[in-house]
């Protein structure tokens, strides 16, 4: 997750920086051509998105088949396991031990990214980039439950307090402020700080 995030940040960079600079040579020529507009960074993000759900489950599914030969292995274990049990039980166990997590931010990120969606047709697209919907929900994804809670909370906190700053140092702040440089710092910083998270009562309350 980790390694997915610092990629699609620094694409974000580049995308940004970038994109409307001048063609200097055939050899980039292609990937400035490709990042330049929107549209074309929005399906980047898509498919960044739509890779991320792939590779995670794939691990997700690895790791239970990992979990699966490690358990027929131990003589207490292996009576969790059919024939002495349902295979019921292990699917349970890996579903809430693995799968748990990533599914309920799925279903996070899916939220964000319709509400956003909704919100930002509603208000004459005045909060969000057009690919800002799948940088959030990838970063929402990433992260698991219930670290998305504490990235969630974050993320607000963050752009209201930048809102507060700026409205009071200028009395004639009227620009948009954007969200679209949060995204991705924000999740970053929030699992390299997990191990404190893990910490919080709250962490204990929230982990399912």
């Amino acid at each position: 997750s980790l390694s997915i995030l610092i990629l699609a940040l620094g694409a974000q960079i580049i995308l940004r920086s970038f994109g409307n600079r001048e063609i200097a040579n055939n050899a980039n020529k292609i990937f400035l051509l490709f990042v330049a507009n929107q549209h074309s960074s929005r399906t980047f993000y898509k498919y960044i998105f739509s890779f991320s759900i792939f590779i995670i489950f794939s691990f997700l599914f690895y790791d239970s088949y990992l979990q699966y030969s490690v358990w027929s292995q131990n003589e207490v274990t292996k009576l969790f396991l059919p024939p002495h049990k349902p295979i019921n039980y292990f699917l349970f166990y890996v579903g809430m031990k693995f799968f748990g997590p990533y599914l309920i931010s799925l279903i996070f990120a899916f939220l964000f990214f319709f509400v956003a969606k909704y919100l930002n047709k509603k208000y004459q697209e005045r909060f969000f980039y057009e690919e800002e919907f799948f940088i959030g929900a990838l970063a929402i994804f990433l992260i698991g439950y219930p670290l998305a809670i504490f990235y969630l909370i974050g993320v607000i906190s963050i752009y209201l307090l930048a809102h507060f700053v700026l409205a009071g140092a200028s009395k004639n702040f009227g620009e948009r402020l954007s969200t679209y440089y949060l995204w991705l710092p924000i999740a970053i910083s929030v699992i390299l700080i997990s191990e404190w998270l893990v910490g919080l009562e709250w962490w204990r309350l929230l982990k399912i």
